[in-house]
């Protein structure tokens, strides 16, 4: 069963934010895209378990990006490393080492594990970024007032965790360059990561006006309009995601969790049963099963999990 960015990031332990990540620089691929909403097969989980491995033990993206570099010079052969290529976590496994690298005695190289977790990190600080305050003055030169520049800073930023300064960053993008669907949901994305809802809210409002039919957004949206006490908004958000794309599966979860709030018990359970039919191996599948079981009483609000 092929998964969404928030059905992986639940698999492999690791935030949303960092699965989106993985995606913009091309770790992982979607096998398909349906309004901009993307879906990871077999394979990407694979990828994306190796590379959660990574971040819990502290190997930054740039040592990530430097090793992949070396492995795809060293064994062309090997098209999606972090897929096709086992990490070392605890040196049980057999394996020779030539130069910085670690490969089995056949000649299949692997990832060294405990050499990232210690290199480095190359990849420009973000101290060096400009201020956002630059870019509103008019006080950069024109290469770095690109929206393309202003987009990587802030992409930058928002891996780094520094919320409040890649919120800047995004909007000084947008101002650059204009309004922009994708710029404003992971702003969004930012907004809601560090705790301002209703700024989530509005920015998710705006890529919608850009693009009516961005699935993920308006899923999103209604997800956050949840959290915000508007149940109403937020079960019309979540329907009008399932008349653009009936078989998003994450959204016939929330919408379910949501008709439970309002106790509208007979719409709540025939979206729990069509979210089991879609994905009965997800991470919630099984308070989905105990939700029928329940026959679909009033759900706890303080349990909804966060965005799609």
């Amino acid at each position: 069963m092929n998964c969404t960015a928030a059905q992986l990031a639940e698999l492999v332990g690791v935030d949303r934010s960092r699965v989106r990540a993985w995606q913009r620089r091309g770790w992982i691929v979607p096998v398909e895209e349906k309004h901009r909403l993307a879906y990871f097969d077999f394979t990407e989980l694979a990828a994306a378990r190796n590379l959660a491995a990574l971040v819990r033990a502290g190997v930054k993206p740039a040592t990530i990006a430097r090793k992949l570099a070396e492995i795809e010079r060293r064994a062309p052969h090997v098209r999606r490393p972090l897929a096709e290529l086992a990490i070392v976590l605890d040196g049980q496994q057999v394996l020779v080492r030539e130069g910085d690298d670690l490969v089995e005695p056949g000649g299949q190289l692997r990832i060294d594990f405990a050499a990232l977790e210690h290199e480095p990190d190359d990849e420009p600080a973000t101290a060096t970024i400009v201020s956002p305050a630059v870019f509103l003055s008019r006080g950069l030169p024109p290469a770095d007032a690109a929206p393309q520049q202003l987009r990587q800073w802030a992409t930058q930023l928002d891996e780094a965790g520094d919320l409040a300064a890649a919120a800047e960053m995004y909007r000084a993008a947008l101002a650059a360059g204009g309004p922009a669907p994708e710029l404003c949901f992971q702003l969004a994305e930012v907004l809601y990561r560090a705790g301002d809802l209703p700024g989530a809210r509005e920015r998710y409002y705006t890529a919608l006006e850009l693009d009516e039919n961005y699935v993920e957004a308006r899923a999103n949206l209604g997800c956050v309009l949840a959290e915000l006490g508007q149940l109403e908004l937020a079960a019309a958000a979540f329907q009008g995601t399932l008349h653009c794309h009936e078989t998003y599966a994450d959204v016939h979860y929330h919408l379910a969790r949501t008709l439970d709030e309002l106790a509208r018990l007979d719409e709540a359970a025939r979206h729990w049963r069509r979210y089991l039919e879609l994905a009965p191996d997800s991470p919630w599948a099984d308070e989905a099963r105990q939700r029928l079981g329940d026959s679909c009483g009033p759900a706890n609000p303080g349990l909804r999990p966060g965005l799609t």
